[in-house]
């Protein structure tokens, strides 16, 4: 079920772990590399404003933060 591969995806930490195993399954592929690769976690200050901007306006971004 999809709920399972997105619980195994989340317990990856890094972004070339992540890449190592979307490179294994087209099933993984196709769920890691447009939804966990880039925007998993962002670290930034609340007064990086172009980067909140940037976010905000791109609801697929957005909802993976």
């Amino acid at each position: 079920p999809q709920e399972i591969l997105d619980a195994i995806v989340s317990e990856i930490e890094t972004p070339c772990n992540l890449l190592h195993l979307a490179l294994t399954q087209k099933r993984f592929r196709d769920l890691i590399i447009p939804w966990h690769i880039r925007y998993r976690v962002i670290f930034a200050k609340i007064s990086d404003v172009g980067l909140w901007e940037h976010i905000a306006s791109r609801r697929d971004l957005a909802s993976r933060v």
